[in-house]
């Protein structure tokens, strides 16, 4: 045995001593403690590193390494307890005052909903709104296959728990914070604080002290990524104490009063000496050697390019100043006075952002110049959305399971009311229908990909290769494609998105019928022509075809496996460029 393990050794090139158990362990724990991005340059460095006599030993190695790794490294669902069978009733309560304020709206305007949609359509909004992706043919016989009565709900917190959640909902709604355009800041800095903040989101870290973290947060990037919010407008020069007033209005408080920085604004009651006043708060934060830091106390001086004079500017909040801290920090206190319990417009507005990332149009629109709130006495939806998350430790996991819950997520999004453009636009308004909006080019890239793979395609499945392989494509689809708008606001669709879509090298290659493709593998594991033809419908547009769609397509699969792969081929293609697959429905 010794010697097999010796003549092993000697032809990989390595000690005997390297296979003992304990200093593999060591390695792996390194290895799995790391995060995602220090994992792929510990590869990439091993392999560069590595005499050319030892590329296959290294190779071979590394092999078990990232196996063992991935095997430990398999993520576990955060449990959200409050989401269990026992806590269905209370998420279900909250939901219930979201639908009595929707019925007094549509009793009051004579309005008939639509009905509920079917369960696949709901399951497809919900994966498209939390992973940035139609569920794949995995997914969806697992989700058929449960006969949970809560099934819905269950998906919603695995969704959460998924590594896509932080690909993308995480993504998506760190563009509220950091400008997703903003050409300063560097792909793996955005990519860092897109982590951080999604991580925080599964773990449960309550919202408010999210905020709190990205106003007051010192220190360098790397260790609090949190201070993106903050070093990137330092990182822009001059006025960087304004952009961030106006940035914290509009991302935390949905308030534009950075309208107010030159004159008093027109329509709202926001002065430019509330406006300055907010601005001074930042007066003291400075970005040295990739650093936040907080000078000593100094005047924040303004000048005033029309009085042709400098102003010595004092750090005030333009509304109840008894909710700012006692602490010296000025960005503390501000950060208390943004988050205060009392402060209705901090809940309300990422209530409002929420529910735009859930059903692709915010509540009211558009998100960062939102109405005074009104009387307590006579709440609306964002009202009760807001106290439910407040009275749940401003855990945005919850929020998320309230608005799932609402009859408004689960309508379907055809009616016949909606022919006729007056009293389409009613309904519209009305949330009586599910909003139908144009996929994002993420989601859209996305959904194509998924479509077309046999498994779910998950972060932690990828290798290095594929994984950046991957990025690359996205990258290259989205500049193609068109960067989204606002987020949490309806888009449009556009004819270059089509062309895109018709001639596009993407579309025909996840459209061919391969060995390793989800269109190859439906074409040759399908028993007959009647199932192949519903997995095709099932992975790109998540229903089953219906008779007349059978009737039309059923006749192309006849014949040999050849020609069967070729319908397949042309299913997916057409599928690809169909409108369903192009909106959320």
């Amino acid at each position: 045995m010794t010697t097999k393990r010796y003549r092993f050794s000697r032809f990989f090139n390595i000690q005997p001593s390297l296979f003992a158990a304990k200093r593999i362990s060591l390695v792996v724990a390194d290895y799995y403690r790391a995060d995602r991005g220090d994992r792929i340059q510990f590869r990439i460095k091993l392999l560069m590193n590595a005499p050319k006599h030892l590329l296959l030993p290294t190779a071979f190695a590394l092999a078990i390494l990232c196996l063992v790794a991935w095997v430990a490294a398999r993520p576990n669902i955060i449990s959200y307890h409050s989401e269990t069978t026992e806590g269905g009733k209370d998420v279900a309560m909250a939901a219930d005052q979201v639908n009595a304020l929707l019925q007094e709206t549509w009793t009051d305007y004579s309005i008939e909903p639509a009905a509920g949609a079917d369960d696949l359509q709901v399951y497809r909004r919900l994966a498209l709104a939390l992973v940035g992706t139609a569920p794949s043919l995995e997914e969806i016989r697992r989700f058929e296959a449960d006969p949970s009565p809560d099934r819905l709900q269950q998906w919603t917190t695995r969704f959460i728990s998924d590594s896509r959640f932080v690909e993308y909902f995480a993504a998506r709604l760190g563009d509220a914070f950091v400008d997703p355009v903003a050409e300063d800041l560097k792909p793996h800095q955005r990519e860092r604080f897109r982590r951080w903040l999604g991580k925080s989101l599964q773990q449960g870290t309550a919202y408010s002290e999210i905020a709190r973290e990205m106003i007051a947060a010192h220190g360098v990037f790397a260790d609090r990524p949190a201070t993106t919010f903050v070093s990137l407008e330092l990182s822009l020069g001059d006025q960087a104490a304004e952009r961030l007033a106006a940035r914290t209005s509009r991302a935390f408080l949905g308030q534009r009063i950075d309208c107010a920085q030159c004159h008093d604004h027109p329509f709202a009651e926001w002065t430019q000496p509330q406006f300055e006043g907010l601005a001074a708060y930042y007066g003291q934060v400075q970005f040295r050697d990739a650093r936040v830091q907080d000078t000593h106390s100094r005047p924040f001086v303004i000048e005033d390019d029309r009085a042709q004079e400098e102003r010595t500017v004092a750090p005030e909040v333009p509304f109840d100043s008894q909710w700012i801290s006692d602490g010296k920090h000025l960005r503390a206190q501000l950060a208390t006075w943004v988050t205060h319990t009392e402060n209705r417009r901090f809940r309300r507005a990422i209530a409002n952002r929420v529910w735009g990332l859930m059903l692709g149009r915010a509540f009211i629109t558009p998100v960062d110049d939102l109405p005074d709130p009104s009387s307590p006495d006579d709440p609306d939806v964002l009202d009760v959305l807001a106290t439910d998350l407040a009275n749940h430790g401003d855990d945005l996991r919850r929020l998320i399971h309230v608005i799932v819950a609402t009859r408004a997520f689960n309508l379907a999004s055809t009616h016949e009311a909606l022919e006729d453009e007056e009293s389409a636009q009613q309904h519209e308004e009305a949330w009586a229908v599910f909003p139908v909006t144009e996929l994002s080019p993420q989601q859209m890239f996305r959904a194509m990909q998924q479509a077309a793979a046999v498994k779910t395609l998950r972060a932690e499945n990828a290798n290095t290769f594929s994984a950046i392989r991957r990025y690359e494509q996205q990258d290259r689809f989205v500049n193609d494609y068109g960067i989204a708008s606002d987020a949490e606001d309806a888009q449009a669709s556009t004819i270059p998105h089509t062309v895109q879509r018709l001639s596009g090298n993407f579309t025909r290659q996840l459209s061919n019928a391969t060995l390793l493709t989800a269109p190859g593998r439906i074409a040759v594991m399908s028993t007959d022509a009647t199932t192949c033809l519903e997995n095709c419908y099932l992975a790109c547009l998540s229903r089953r075809p219906m008779p007349d769609e059978r009737k039309h397509f059923l006749p192309q699969f006849a014949g040999n496996l050849n020609r069967r792969a070729n319908a397949v081929e042309d299913v997916y293609w057409t599928l690809f460029n169909s409108a369903e697959f192009c909106w959320n429905h």
